[in-house]
């Protein structure tokens, strides 16, 4: 091979871009195009004695995709098919002069698939062009069947982030989406067009994980884990037109695998909020007395309620929460002391979905924290503080 031609030579190709179509016409002009890319790598191709040539692979984000597989046999066979080539085409990369493989990258919503022709002893580039194709459904697939490290695919919606969020619209179908693997997280913006309790929930067999921010801001308005049903994270909320709303979904530690997202208006379910709300931290706590109850709402999933008593004597005290109708309502207590210290916690040590608490206490200030564990509560709960006995 002439000395010139291990100079890096670049020819860029910009060949026909596919739009949406039918997998059966994208593939013919998926065809086409790597029979347009065999004929121009004999034409970069040095005259002369027959060179032993290779195909080797298309690498997207480190892996190898089913796009790789297929461009790399189509153009092997593209190859092979050329009336009076000049080489030799192996079927694997030992003793060959030249080695035809690339990667395959993604800018502003176009694919691009890099081909370089190299110098086998010394990986130099001989030549290199490329392709453009348009972000379709059926190239993303290619793409992201085996195109991670992960065993669970890229979507076709990736890559997202808080910095490049996914336009839902409300009420439309379920998106598909994967959390393919650990620190993957989805990020989706609403904006609703009307007040009213917004509902958001995965689907699928993937325990997830929701958040739910006002765009532009970090605090957490809502979040979830189990809300919805098979490990599925639900959150409703009363949301105001023309707010933008960003949504956050990952998978419970570990969790990787595919899920459904969507938003949808509904009537509210919870009761309305009750007199004591804006207790929903340990500065705002209510005070409640020895020996009476309060009754409070839970007026959506994860609310979370704060009380605070007084005990002037040591002694055996008991905190209880319980659902004012039949159905039970879920809750969970926690005991903090004036220096919001957790003194102890409870889930259902009640009757039923009740917690309940009993222990001894010094004299002093005592906060209950009080969360809801149900997505739905549709009644009313009661808190007691009751001394068993005192010194």
């Amino acid at each position: 091979m002439p000395k010139g031609l291990l100079l890096c030579f670049c020819f860029f190709v910009i060949l026909p871009v596919l739009y949406g179509q039918s997998p059966g016409s994208f593939l013919a002009e998926l065809d086409n195009t790597v029979q347009g890319t065999a004929v121009d790598i004999r034409g970069l191709l040095p005259s002369g004695p027959a060179l032993k040539i290779a195909v080797g692979q298309w690498f997207y984000r480190d892996g190898l995709p089913a796009f790789s597989s297929y461009w790399a046999s189509q153009l092997t066979e593209a190859l092979a098919g050329l009336p009076n080539r000049s080489f030799i085409l192996l079927s694997g990369g030992g003793g060959a002069d030249l080695t035809i493989s690339g990667e395959i990258t993604e800018v502003a919503g176009i694919i691009r698939v890099y081909t370089r022709i190299l110098r086998s002893g010394n990986r130099e580039i001989a030549a290199s062009l490329h392709s453009d194709f348009a972000r379709t459904q059926n190239l993303v697939e290619m793409l992201l069947d085996g195109g991670t490290s992960s065993s669970v695919p890229w979507d076709v919606y990736e890559p997202d982030s808080r910095e490049n969020l996914l336009p839902v619209e409300i009420a439309a179908d379920v998106i598909n989406r994967t959390i393919h693997g650990r620190g993957d997280a989805d990020y989706f913006l609403l904006l609703p067009d009307q007040d009213g309790f917004l509902r958001m929930e995965t689907t699928g067999d993937t325990d997830t994980v929701m958040e739910f921010f006002e765009a532009g801001s970090e605090r957490v308005l809502e979040e979830n884990d189990d809300g919805g049903s098979n490990g599925n994270a639900r959150i409703q909320y009363q949301v105001t037109a023309g707010t933008s709303y960003v949504v956050k979904v990952r998978g419970y530690g570990d969790e990787t695998g595919a899920y459904g997202f969507h938003a949808f208006f509904t009537e509210s379910v919870f009761p309305v909020p009750d007199e004591y709300e804006g207790d929903d931290d340990f500065s705002s706590a209510k005070t409640i007395t020895l020996g009476s109850s309060q009754q409070h709402n839970f007026h959506r999933s994860n609310d979370v309620d704060w009380v605070k008593f007084e005990i002037s004597r040591a002694g055996n005290y008991t905190v209880r929460t319980r659902g004012v109708n039949t159905t039970q309502l879920d809750t969970y207590i926690e005991l903090y002391d004036i220096h919001q210290d957790l003194v102890d916690e409870d889930d259902d040590g009640g009757e039923s979905l009740d917690s309940c608490l009993t222990l001894n206490l010094r004299a002093g200030t005592y906060y209950v924290k009080v969360r809801c564990l149900d997505d739905e509560p549709e009644e009313p709960y009661t808190i007691i503080i009751e001394a068993e006995n005192a010194d």
